[in-house]
């Protein structure tokens, strides 16, 4: 219970944000690694509460469409014959499967959001099965503006405060993916409680204090090892504080419980939040500690971004995605700390900094890995909220004492002009604020006006624009059930089936990847993201639709589309990928390490095929494909035969004694086909065809 109003402020602008958050939550997706999460989650949950391994005592799942845009559980058959059972509680995938081959994150977050899923879906069938696991993010956020707001006021006042908590809460990435990402915004949410508190049980003197930091500090272990680099934030800070505050070792003996207590408490959450440990601990740790080092570290990272040994990613994409308004508080906020922070009694602002700092040092080191933006290190956010607060403050200062009283006389008195300046950078976050509304909900790949936007983004190709990371895929999914025809087929362009949960489909729709028709053109609905990574053209189907198809519905932001819908027929096709015309005897050569397809002039190719023998030869092992518009640079293009088939309602290729692979519109004068072994049966060819598009050439 409360027992001071002071704190009323703090959990009313946490439950606003709550409210908000819950309110628009059925506008958002899923994130791509949701099924890496969820699954998990609820067959931890299962084994940790009744030791079952299996879902053999769960009713058959029943599957069934969500209706859009609601976020109450609203299914398309009667509620009563729908068993109370997720989607990811997936036969197969019980803790049986997670104890043998568990790795990567740890679980804790996976567990706490299935938790909110038994509760609110399964127990009370309240909210639909999806976005319940979601509750739980939007839950974490808002207890996180709340004690931010807090904090803040407390050691900076009210307007810094709610400077910083508009900064937090009007940033992109965080406002955005408190809706869906499973990880990251948990892990950022516990770690800014770590050092919080931390602070208060140093500064307030409270063993207390410090063992609820303890185990806020277990729960970011448990989610990510992010936290692990938290001593570098505090530790710089406590012996500054030590060395001008208290100015002797012999003043802290107190500390000396939560020096033996801390590491014991977040040492039992980590291992106890996760079974694939218990069995064989010490191996099992060091294959995590493995996989953190392969993600970690990248060598070979785009070198426009390293200057000097250091890879500046990180900061360009801060830079670029910030409001132009926190950025512009947040320099002040800096300064601030650097000149005013050491005659801080507590040195708060210097600890604010640090926080900021390292998280984005971290990745800023030589030969540091990070992909897909910033939004790994999350934990950077609400720092820079906290110093955009502070630097709103120091403003108001600083212009009190020189332009006021030169520009405005009429406001004579002190307190009129403080606030006259400070509604004015209130209102600076209006463009902010519409900026939001206007690409809702889609705020988490915005880019700032230093780079045009997202299409500036996009126009400098700077990497992964426009990755919603899967968000995007509900609302390409909301167009489908609303418009297509029924019993219509629906497939996903790259990406893997579990990005866009069933439940988000209607029910009479066939929706599998296996029925992708490719230059066939069956008539399939598509569902395609654009973002700027190599990955997003990594399949033949992706290239293909992407390439020849004409959008039917686009989800844009700063006129640039960040997902597609098509429909795989001639209707919708573009007009110079209509007509497909014949090469004949096209001419090759057998070489030692494959087979040369040459061409008197560059084609767009739709597919080459050849009849081969098959005596005295060896079946093909493995074959891929390479073009090039001058027969020195070459690009290899997707799929390995006969591993992979490009077209899925086609048969596997070598098909008897004849191949047929397909192209996404490449533009080619060579095909190199690289084939193992090299006395393989294809490499005996009899004649070659080869299919193109006439009007793209």
């Amino acid at each position: 219970m409360l027992k001071h109003k002071k704190y009323l402020v703090s959990l009313l602008i946490g439950i606003i944000f709550f409210i908000i958050g819950l309110v628009t939550l059925p506008h958002y997706g899923t994130d791509w690694d949701t099924i890496n999460h969820l699954p998990r989650g609820q067959a931890y949950l299962q084994y940790i509460l009744n030791g079952e391994k299996t879902y053999k005592k769960l009713p058959t799942y029943v599957e069934y469409h969500q209706k859009g845009g609601t976020l109450l559980f609203s299914p398309s058959k009667d509620a009563d014959l729908i068993p109370k059972r997720s989607l990811y509680q997936i036969n197969g995938y019980g803790a049986s499967y997670f104890l043998a081959k568990d790795g990567g994150h740890p679980p804790l977050s996976d567990i706490f959001s299935s938790i909110f899923n038994v509760v609110l879906f399964q127990k009370l069938s309240l909210i639909n099965d999806i976005d319940s696991y979601h509750v739980y993010i939007i839950f974490l956020a808002s207890f996180l503006v709340a004690i931010l707001f807090w904090w803040t006021k407390k050691h900076y006042g009210t307007f810094t405060a709610f400077i910083a908590v508009l900064s937090l809460i009007l940033y992109p990435l965080f406002f955005g993916e408190s809706h869906f990402n499973i990880k990251d915004i948990p892990q950022a949410s516990f770690y800014s409680l770590v050092i919080i508190f931390l602070y208060e049980g140093i500064t307030r003197k409270k063993n207390s204090l410090l063992l609820l930091s303890a185990v806020f500090f277990g729960c970011a272990w448990g989610t990510k090892f992010n936290i692990l680099f938290s001593p570098f934030i505090v530790l710089p800070w406590f012996f500054i504080y030590i060395k001008q505050s208290v100015r002797s070792l012999s003043r802290v003996r107190w500390l000396i419980p939560s020096i033996i207590y801390f590491p014991l408490i977040a040492i039992l959450i980590f291992w106890g939040s996760w079974p694939y440990l218990w069995t064989d601990p010490i191996p099992r740790f060091l294959t995590v500690i493995k996989y953190y080092t392969t993600i970690g570290i990248n060598p070979n990272f785009d070198s426009s971004f390293i200057f000097f040994g250091f890879n500046t990613y990180a900061v360009q994409w801060i830079l670029y995605t910030t409001p132009l308004i926190t950025l512009f508080l947040t320099f002040f906020g800096i300064a601030y700390a650097l000149t005013q922070g050491w005659k801080e009694k507590e040195k708060t602002s210097l600890l604010i900094f640090i926080w900021f700092l390292i998280p984005i040092l971290r990745v800023t080191m030589p030969h540091a890995g990070i992909y897909g933006g910033v939004r790994q290190i999350m934990e950077y956010i609400p720092a820079m909220a906290i110093l955009a607060g502070i630097g709103a403050d120091y403003i108001v200062k600083l212009l009190n004492g020189y332009i006021v009283n030169m520009r405005i006389k009429q406001f004579s008195n002190l307190a009129i002009k403080q606030s006259f300046l400070k509604v004015f950078i209130v209102l600076s976050f209006l463009p902010i604020i519409f900026k939001l509304i206007s690409i809702h909900p889609n705020e988490n790949v915005y880019f700032n006006p230093l780079i045009g936007g997202l299409k500036g983004a996009k126009d400098v190709n700077f990497p992964y624009w426009g990755n919603s990371f899967g968000n995007a895929y509900r609302q390409g999914a909301n167009f489908v059930n609303k418009n297509a025809e029924k019993n219509a087929t629906l497939v996903l362009a790259q990406e893997l089936m579990p990005n866009l949960p069933r439940t988000f489909v209607r029910e009479d729709l066939m929706f599998s990847n296996a029925l992708r028709s490719g230059y066939l053109r069956k008539g399939e609905y598509v569902i395609g993201l654009n973002f700027g990574s190599a990955q997003n053209m990594s399949y033949y189907s992706s290239r293909f639709y992407h390439r020849t198809l004409q959008p039917i519905y686009e989800v844009t932001v700063d006129n640039t589309a960040i997902l597609s819908v098509f429909k795989n027929d001639f209707e919708h096709t573009r007009k110079i990928y209509k007509r497909e015309e014949k090469l004949e005897n096209t001419s090759y050569e057998i070489v030692e390490n494959g087979i040369r397809i040459s061409f008197d002039k560059i084609l767009t190719l739709s597919r080459v095929q050849w009849a081969f023998q098959e005596k005295e030869c060896s079946n093909l092992e493995h074959a891929y494909f390479e073009v090039s518009t001058n027969g020195k640079s070459w690009e290899r293009v997707p799929h390995v035969l006969p591993m992979d088939i490009p077209i899925p309602i086609l048969p596997a290729q070598p098909n008897e004694n004849s191949i047929e692979f397909p192209f996404g519109a490449e533009r080619s004068l060579t095909v190199f086909v690289r084939v193992e072994p090299k006395d393989a049966c294809i490499k005996k060819i009899k004649s070659v065809t080869t299919y193109y598009y006439p009007d793209a050439t």
